[in-house]
């Protein structure tokens, strides 16, 4: 691969995008997960580019200020535990239908905030889908992983629309998580931070982008909702 001096080399894919057969009454959207590290004043959102964009540590941007006009987004920036997390969309293609929080744990004496379920029920290409984001709590308050786990299980089985979870799982390939849910995990290699879907949603060109200013990669796929799912 030829590089011009002067620029960066393209990123590269952690594994080679799947083929998928796509149909007429199929809809493809790009969806980013980004933790984007509360330790630092500056923000990664600026610098990326999806029609959905699922954050998480969000506490001390305003996202909306960050991603401008272009994007409609759902963050309570008058409570710094829900502000946590965010759910953006590209305006021009993505139509709100409703957005809200969901419990997802208490700190029940940690310190920490409560984790909320930021979720937002999108019209795309004439499907519907529940876009979420959720922070589970880190290792080392592990314990609270079942409460939150059972939480958030409860809230995907009643959602009557197809649903797609940007998260930072604080663990690398969270199967019993998955399992609990129903759903799919979807993640680079070695990453904690992925997707949980519904199943018959297909995922391709899964990849990390560059930290930027987190201490995370962002992790970025495309999924197909097949005609019929919704």
């Amino acid at each position: 691969m030829r590089v011009r001096p002067g620029f960066p080399a393209p990123e590269i894919p952690d594994t080679l995008p799947k083929k998928h057969h796509h149909h007429p009454g199929d809809t493809t959207i790009s969806v980013v997960t980004v933790n984007d590290d509360f330790a630092t004043p500056r923000s990664n959102l600026p610098h990326l580019h999806a029609g959905v964009i699922l954050g998480q540590e969000t506490k001390v941007v305003n996202s909306q200020h960050a991603l401008g006009k272009d994007y409609g987004v759902h963050q309570d920036t008058d409570r710094l535990d829900k502000k946590g997390t965010t759910v953006a969309w590209k305006k021009d293609r993505f139509h709100e239908l409703r957005s809200g929080y969901a419990m997802g744990v208490e700190p029940h004496g940690r310190e920490m905030l409560t984790r909320w379920i930021n979720f937002t029920d999108m019209e795309v290409g004439g499907k519907k889908v529940r876009m979420v984001s959720v922070h589970r709590p880190p290792e080392r308050f592990k314990s609270l992983w079942p409460l939150f786990d059972k939480n958030l299980a409860e809230f995907v089985k009643k959602s009557k629309l197809p649903v797609i979870i940007g998260m930072d799982a604080n663990q690398h390939d969270p199967q019993a998580l998955a399992k609990l849910t129903g759903l799919d995990w979807h993640a680079p290699k070695g990453s904690i931070d992925g997707f949980l879907t519904t199943p018959g949603i297909k995922v391709s060109h899964m990849r990390r982008l560059h930290k930027g200013s987190s201490d995370h990669h962002p992790v970025q796929a495309q999924f197909t909702i097949p005609d019929g799912l919704t």
